[in-house]
């Protein structure tokens, strides 16, 4: 071991902090990553009321633990197929500030930490399938490219897109 002297040598880490814990999920047959600063919690709701005359990706609102939150289709901003879903939807209930939705996702694949995150210009990046546009870098999972949602960009995106009568719940 090469030490300096006078120089305490810094102990070796068993456990490094990872670059990303993200929430993977599948939409529309694909996978994505949600960094967890962003992601709060998976919710099944069983009754959403819908809103009449809301933005197309608002699927309707639901009472969350005494919230009310907007449940929204993110397949369209993504490039994916919209689908309507059944009485019953899973979801991915993000944040961004104050700004709190609930995601419809097709599934939960897991929690997991990941120790290096591509960014967009790089050319394994660049290979990749997937949405650009909401895209913060890459990870690898599962032998595949996976994008990172950059939830904040897409939450901005469904707010400046939503009608002017959709509810947007905002909570401290």
């Amino acid at each position: 071991m090469d030490t300096t002297p006078g120089v305490a040598a810094a102990p070796a880490s068993s456990e490094a902090t990872p670059a990303l814990r993200a929430c993977l999920v599948s939409l529309g047959g694909s996978a994505y990553a949600v960094d967890v600063r962003s992601a709060r919690e998976v919710a099944v709701f069983d009754e959403i009321t819908l809103v009449p005359r809301a933005a197309r990706h608002l699927v309707g609102v639901a009472n969350l633990r005494g919230t009310i939150v907007p449940i929204v289709d993110i397949r369209g901003a993504l490039g994916l197929p919209e689908t309507r879903s059944a009485r019953s939807v899973r979801t991915l209930v993000v944040r961004d500030g104050y700004f709190v939705v609930a995601a419809v996702v097709d599934s939960v694949l897991g929690l997991e930490p990941f120790d290096a995150v591509l960014p967009l210009d790089t050319p394994a990046a660049a290979r990749a399938r997937g949405p650009r546009a909401f895209a913060s870098g890459w990870i690898s999972w599962a032998g595949e490219m996976v994008p990172v949602l950059d939830i904040p960009r897409l939450l901005a995106t469904l707010r400046t897109t939503a009608s002017a009568g959709a509810p947007v719940q905002e909570v401290a």
